[in-house]
This record gives C-alpha cells, sequence and structure tokens, in this order.
C-alpha cells in the first residue's frame, strides 16, 4: 500500500437514528485511522439532518486500512449516546485517488440502519513500498 496525505470531509448525514427523546440529535462525527489521533467535528444543536463540511488531513502509511467514522448524539452534563460507526477501507481510495460517497451506519449485529453519512476523500501519493 502507498504512503501519502489523505484529506477527509465529513460533508453531512441524513436518516441518523434519534438519541433524544423530545428534539433531534446534537450531533458530531469522530473521523480517525488511528485511535491515537482523532479529530472531531464540531456539535450541531437540535438538527434533524445535520451539515458538517469540516475536512480533515491525515498522513497514510502502508500499515493504515481504513478511516473510521463514530457519530454521537452530545447530553449535556452526560456522557455521549453512540448514533453509529461505520469504516472505509483505503485500498481504493488509494486506488482511485478520491472517494465521495454515502455510507451507511449499520445497525445492532449489521442489521438494519442508524443512518447515513456522507464522506469526501482525496489522497496524494507521496511514496510507495
Amino acid at each position: 500500500m502507498a504512503q501519502g496525505h489523505l484529506r477527509v470531509t465529513i460533508v453531512e448525514a441524513a436518516k441518523l437514528a434519534d438519541k433524544d427523546k423530545t428534539d433531534f440529535n446534537d450531533p458530531y462525527v469522530e473521523v480517525y485511522i488511528d485511535e491515537k489521533k482523532k479529530y472531531k467535528t464540531r456539535t450541531l444543536q437540535n438538527v434533524e439532518r445535520p451539515i458538517w463540511n469540516e475536512t480533515f488531513d491525515f498522513d497514510i502509511w502502508p500499515s493504515n486500512e481504513y478511516v473510521h467514522i463514530d457519530v454521537y448524539d452530545e447530553d449535556e452534563g452526560k456522557k455521549p449516546d453512540v448514533i453509529g460507526s461505520a469504516k472505509v477501507s483505503l485500498d481504493d481510495v488509494i486506488k482511485k485517488g478520491h472517494y465521495d460517497d454515502w455510507v451507511k451506519l449499520p445497525g445492532f449485529l449489521g442489521f438494519g440502519s442508524r443512518g447515513d453519512i456522507h464522506i469526501r476523500m482525496n489522497f496524494e501519493k507521496t511514496s510507495t513500498d
């Protein structure tokens, strides 16, 4: 696999599972390649269809396999609720140089859906091994 630079844009989300009982979610997204370096979007308050359009940059090494996406509902004074999680393989992103698609947030044990998240990625190779 190649070494390079990856730019990830968390565009928007749709059909998110509702974690708030009275209002819409207060969602944010964590995106990471490695657990040690996570980026977080801003939290949007009380929205049904969040639009972030936030971009994050990563250095990619041959050992990296996935971009991880975790979507949360922030609750003031409490631990955030997990809405859903997904991962995108870097193989196709690296081969094509770009990615622009909706990713499903699978439900429990892979059944159903907790929503969709729109992600754009661009990869720029710096070297190969």
